[in-house]
């Protein structure tokens, strides 16, 4: 009985295999084909959703990218593209007390990446003689010694709690240092299925992130002085950027060299450089900033005005000498400075370092600029750790302090435009122009 059936069964088998056996072979074969377009499909959707980004620098944890931290969380503020501090974390804000006292009044409807909603006591940027004082949940103090009215502009800085958690779209999957040095790090959206996620990996020079890109650890790398040398390696994608937050200037060292502080040879030499290609800057004030003006001396190149303010100065002989300290990455402006420099009777050589010398006669480099045109740090007499320059103007100190405790903007912004005015006409530095940054894409 059962080897009739097992007959049975075996020639139904055969019957159907030769009725239908291109039907079968079709079958397979496209089962088979479909499989593996779909697998590699997948792979190509998975990979696709992953970006891998190269960033030049050195960073730890509590001190990456403005970019990256963005990405991770919200500071109380935020700032608008002309330097206003505007609602983020904190719906709205008062100051009180001459400008000591700021109240904050938060969101309610945010949530840490770990899980937990935001709370007043989780506010403090541990910043040096102020306090943060909790009202209630949602109601923050902020007490200064002393009224400051950029405040608000420092509180966008990004919040974090520990482990990197934050409030924004994206989160920390991994981070890897050596020491206290980021090495690695990943972030991938909170809830979106839709966005990428990006692998960041940090080099300490262009040129070793140049060459993860061209051995193909990286797809990207962003925000790097120079394209050259990648215009041509698999044809990417180049986005140049011009960066109107940082400027590019010649800074004069006022505590070395008695030739630089007479006011008529910096003067001269800010009328002796060459033709700038770049977007010109002529003040220390962001060209976006609400506390800009364009009603200032504008240093152009001009060198019949520079030759006239020399011809009185003590450098009739031709033995004046400077030497123009820079960085790699604008050693071809400052040779082209030092060209002119020396065509106008003033011999001009190049230095080129990796860290600001004390000892600088000139210094040609870049600052980043604040959003809020507050510069305190770089010009008032005081700060000399951070004045670089040793400039000192009792009248540029004085409206420095008023423009930090001058609440209403009106009154703020005509101040700005007198220290600028005083500062360029004085020009303790030249400023030159905005630098171009390039971010670099596989296609």
């Amino acid at each position: 009985m059962l080897l009739r059936r097992g007959r049975f069964f075996y020639w139904l088998i055969s019957e159907l295999m030769r009725k239908y056996t291109k039907a079968l072979v079709l079958g397979v074969t496209l089962g088979i084909g479909l499989a593996i377009i779909f697998s590699r499909l997948g792979q190509q959707v998975q990979l696709g959703t992953v970006e891998r980004i190269g960033v030049v620098g050195e960073f730890s944890p509590s001190n990456l990218p403005l970019t990256i931290q963005k990405q991770i969380s919200l500071g109380l503020t935020d700032i608008s593209q002309d330097g206003t501090a505007t609602p983020s974390l904190a719906n709205t804000w008062q100051a009180t007390d001459s400008g000591r006292v700021f109240t904050f009044h938060l969101r309610d409807d945010l949530i840490w990446h770990d899980g937990k909603k935001v709370e007043a006591k989780d506010i403090n940027y541990n910043i040096r003689s102020v306090s943060f004082q909790e009202i209630d949940t949602s109601t923050i103090r902020v007490t200064l010694e002393a009224p400051y009215s950029p405040l608000p502009t420092i509180l966008a800085k990004p919040l974090f709690r520990p482990g990197l958690k934050g409030l924004g779209p994206y989160k920390v999957a991994s981070i890897r240092l050596k020491g206290d040095t980021v090495q690695y790090l990943k972030l991938t959206p909170v809830d979106s299925r839709e966005l990428p996620s990006f692998e960041y990996r940090f080099y300490q020079t262009e040129a070793l992130a140049t060459l993860a890109y061209k051995t193909g650890d990286i797809d990207i790398i962003e925000d790097i002085s120079s394209a050259q040398g990648l215009k041509a390696w698999g044809v990417p994608t180049i986005t140049e950027t011009v960066n109107r937050l940082r400027v590019v200037a010649l800074f004069f060292n006022l505590k070395r060299d008695p030739l630089l502080k007479e006011k008529s040879i910096r003067q001269a030499l800010g009328y002796g450089l060459p033709a700038i290609e770049e977007e010109r800057a002529y003040s220390p004030i962001a060209k976006t900033s609400w506390g800009y003006t364009d009603r200032l001396r504008k240093f152009d190149p001009d060198m019949v005005q520079a030759k006239k303010l020399l011809a009185n100065a003590d450098i009739a002989s031709g033995s004046a000498t400077l030497t123009l300290t820079t960085f790699p990455q604008y050693i071809d402006t400052a040779q082209l400075i030092a060209r002119q420099w020396s065509a106008l009777g003033i011999t001009t050589s190049v230095r080129v370092e990796s860290s600001v010398p004390s000892d600088y006669q000139v210094l040609l480099s870049a600052i980043d600029i604040p959003p809020d045109p507050d510069q305190y740090p770089f010009w008032h007499s005081t700060q000399t750790s951070t004045n670089i320059t040793g400039y000192v103007n009792l009248k540029i100190d004085k409206l420095l302090e008023d423009g930090r405790i001058e609440f209403d903007p009106e009154e703020r912004k005509k101040i700005y435009a007198d220290f600028a005015r005083r500062l360029v006409d004085d020009a303790p530095a030249i400023f030159l122009y905005y630098p171009k940054t390039y971010t670099i894409k596989r296609k």
